[in-house]
């Protein structure tokens, strides 16, 4: 709900955007679906580097002998800027959840309202996976790498 939220916040910065949902009857089968689908999405980074558990913001970082460790990273503002991708990957009890075709941002303001509000319903959020790049402060992503690695965004 507060991913969704803070989506939202952000919506007139967003270029383009995309949406899909599946309901599911058997329960084993959506948990399948669910980690295949947030395995393929995490794939698509060539690493993962921060990782946020519990309210701490964790980072992936070497020591002297080039080994990776994880380390609470410390904020730093890096003013390079930069477009980013966010994908939420959820697994929502019920089957009211439908989410619009995204051809406008008013479209994807309809999805993220419907996000925030149907994972508040019941404790009906089952899992849910919040993937973002870049990650690192110094990593950069332009339109034309958004457009090779998810060509099933829409313009918005």
């Amino acid at each position: 709900s507060q991913v969704a939220l803070e989506l939202l916040r952000q919506r007139r910065s967003a270029f383009a955007a995309g949406s899909k949902y599946t309901h599911y009857r058997n329960a084993n089968k959506a948990n399948r679906d669910f980690s295949s689908l947030a395995i393929q999405e995490r794939s698509k980074f060539e690493t993962e580097d921060i990782s946020n558990y519990g309210g701490v913001e964790y980072g992936i970082s070497r020591d002297t002998n080039g080994r990776k460790q994880l380390t609470a990273s410390s904020s730093s503002f890096s003013p390079k800027a930069t477009s980013a991708v966010v994908t939420i990957i959820l697994s929502i009890d019920g089957d009211s959840t439908k989410l619009p075709t995204i051809n406008s941002v008013a479209d994807l303001e309809r999805a993220l309202t419907q996000i925030a509000s149907d994972v508040k319903v019941d404790n009906c959020l089952r899992s849910a996976e919040v993937l973002w790049t870049p990650q690192s402060s110094g990593d950069t992503l332009s339109e034309r790498d958004i457009i090779a690695d998810y060509p099933n965004l829409r313009s918005v």
